[in-house]
């Protein structure tokens, strides 16, 4: 069979009281880590891990590093001569286009604005408008002075 007992509020607060007098240095060890700073931990690491593990990491950090700068200088200067590449061949050579267009452009106008694009039927270089044709034995009207290459 079983005995119940009832606890008295008395034993509670005796029990507790002498857990006061004891003290942990738990809040005093939780005080230390909260005014440590982040480098003050990693550089705490330095003991745990070993020296020739610590010398492989910082001889690949700084293999990484090297190459990265080499790596970054020679794209700077892949860039700087492209762009001035670019700059004193493609540049002069887009103006000289655009100038070649607009020359096109106004012949093309003046051509136009003449009236007639065939120019004068029967004149050399000219070709005859259309619906218009040569009869056999039929040459085009030569203008005097004109030169005649040998053989036409």
């Amino acid at each position: 069979m079983v005995k119940v007992e009832e606890i008295t509020e008395d034993y509670d607060d005796d029990h507790q009281s002498e857990d006061s007098n004891f003290t942990t240095d738990d809040s005093d060890s939780e005080d230390d880590f909260e005014d440590e700073t982040w480098i003050e931990r990693i550089r705490a690491l330095r003991d745990i891990v070993p020296t020739d593990t610590r010398e492989s990491i910082t001889y690949n950090i700084s293999s990484i590093m090297s190459f990265g700068v080499r790596s970054a200088r020679f794209l700077g200067n892949g860039a700087w001569i492209l762009t001035t590449s670019a700059l004193l061949v493609v540049f002069p050579l887009l103006i000289e286009i655009g100038r070649e267009s607009a020359i096109n452009q106004m012949e093309s106008e003046q051509m136009l604005n003449q009236g007639d694009p065939y120019g004068q039927p029967g004149q050399p270089g000219q070709p005859l408008p259309p619906g218009q044709h040569l009869q056999p034995g039929q040459h085009q009207a030569q203008p005097r002075g004109a030169l005649i290459p040998p053989g036409f």
